[in-house]
């Protein structure tokens, strides 16, 4: 990946996994679930369409944030579908544009997107906890680092407004 300001430098771990679908199973959440990457993706991109044109800055980095986690959607569902599973969107319960954060205000979804970012390390960690296949434990330490670095960009944004 190349460098950019919102992901953290260090390069994503190949995952080498032979079929565990048990391991699938505990990624969707975080892949397509309510909380999980998607909503994430879309929330991010919402926020952005509505204030380029009100605050080009926070919208950028929005965007930025954006780019990211659309990478690390893409990485959990080709790791899911290497674990022998189906990268569905949602699992069992489909995923819907319910799910995402429309707040208006920036000052009111940067604390939100905190928050979310919070609830999506602690989701990982337990995620990681439950896995057998090291190579993904890996991967998901990885996007952690991220998500890491999304929460001080995002507080380093509420600062700025």
């Amino acid at each position: 990946m190349e460098h950019t300001l919102y992901a953290c430098e260090l390069p994503y771990p190949e995952v080498e996994a032979a079929p565990c679908l048990a391991d699938a199973k505990l990624l969707m959440p975080d892949y397509g679930g309510p909380q999980g990457e998607l909503t994430a993706v879309t929330t991010y991109c919402f926020q952005h369409y509505i204030t380029s044109a009100s605050r080009p800055e926070l919208a950028e980095a929005l965007a930025g944030i954006a780019k990211v986690e659309m990478r690390h959607h893409a990485l959990l569902g080709e790791t899911v579908f290497k674990l022998g599973g189906y990268p569905v969107m949602g699992g069992r319960t489909y995923w819907n544009g319910s799910f995402a954060d429309y707040t208006l205000s920036p000052e009111k979804f940067l604390a939100r997107d905190i928050h979310a970012e919070e609830a999506a390390i602690l989701a990982y960690e337990r995620t990681v906890l439950a896995l057998r296949t090291e190579s993904v434990k890996l991967l998901i330490e990885r996007i952690i680092l991220d998500e890491e670095l999304h929460i001080k960009l995002l507080r380093d944004l509420i600062a700025s407004l």
